[in-house]
């Protein structure tokens, strides 16, 4: 995908026009418009401005300059992927967390997230009542009128960063567009989800929940260092980390004990 296309769909997953891409990066919409058409190639100035103009996260500034060489990006089979050694998560990190393919299917969650939700739902299986297509998925999770945005304290910051993400994965692996459309007719996300502006530093997320509770988690996406395995690398780690000691208290008086495996 060339590099016009990919700087076109980072620049409207920001809600700007092209006027408003050259204002924020010193150069002309004349530029902007040369460089996503193809006429030109930026150079390294123009590179570094447009990259700093647009807070590029380390996987977008990555796709942009892939977009630059010639070499295309490898397609690689779909296939279920390597199991995880027994209690990974759970060695991980005494947060809730979870693992998921690219296009939010589960694959694994932690007891910590298992906990959590089970306090939220009153016991009930969120992740069985919010799978829109038999398969628990995590933005299915977050965006469902049965799931996580009926506590949510912020949809208004939080819904378009997580469909910036999505649009963006999407833009370069096609595949993602058919769960993309899916995520794109919740109510949830015809609301809220055109309210892009400039990306935050640290989005944290608030939750009301049972009892009067507020939890503020802050989510880091992280992936599995494995150099031999492509199904396992590819996985999206997502731990919730408390954002304030308050939600911390919160999360460790909801901690249950758990038998981890010997290494």
């Amino acid at each position: 995908m060339g590099f016009g296309v990919v700087l076109a769909r980072l620049r409207r997953a920001r809600g700007w026009s092209q006027e408003e891409l050259a204002h924020k990066a010193e150069l002309s919409q004349r530029h902007v418009s040369f460089l996503e058409t193809g006429r030109s190639q930026p150079g390294r100035a123009a590179l570094a401005k447009l990259t700093k103009a647009m807070a590029l996260k380390g996987w977008e500034q990555r796709s942009l300059m892939r977009s630059l060489t010639d070499e295309p990006e490898r397609p690689q089979p779909e296939r279920a992927p390597t199991a995880l050694p027994e209690g990974f998560l759970e060695r991980l990190s005494i947060w809730p967390a979870c693992t998921f393919k690219s296009d939010g299917s589960l694959v694994q969650s932690n007891t910590a997230l298992d906990t959590l939700l089970d306090y939220a739902s009153g016991g009930k299986d969120l992740w069985g009542a919010t799978a829109a297509v038999g398969v628990p998925n995590l933005y299915d999770l977050v965006f469902h009128p049965k799931g996580l945005i009926r506590w949510m304290i912020n949809p208004e910051a939080v819904i378009p960063e997580t469909l910036r993400r999505l649009r963006i994965e999407a833009s370069h692996k096609p595949t993602l567009n058919k769960a993309l459309s899916r995520f794109e007719g919740y109510p949830s996300v015809q609301k809220w989800g055109a309210g892009l502006g400039d990306p935050p530093a640290v989005l944290a997320e608030a939750y009301r929940l049972p009892m009067g509770k507020t939890l503020t988690v802050v989510s880091v996406l992280s992936s599995i260092a494995s150099p031999g395995e492509y199904d396992l690398a590819s996985l999206r780690i997502e731990t919730f980390v408390p954002a304030d000691g308050e939600s911390a208290k919160l999360l460790s008086s909801l901690a249950r004990p758990t038998t981890l495996p010997a290494i």
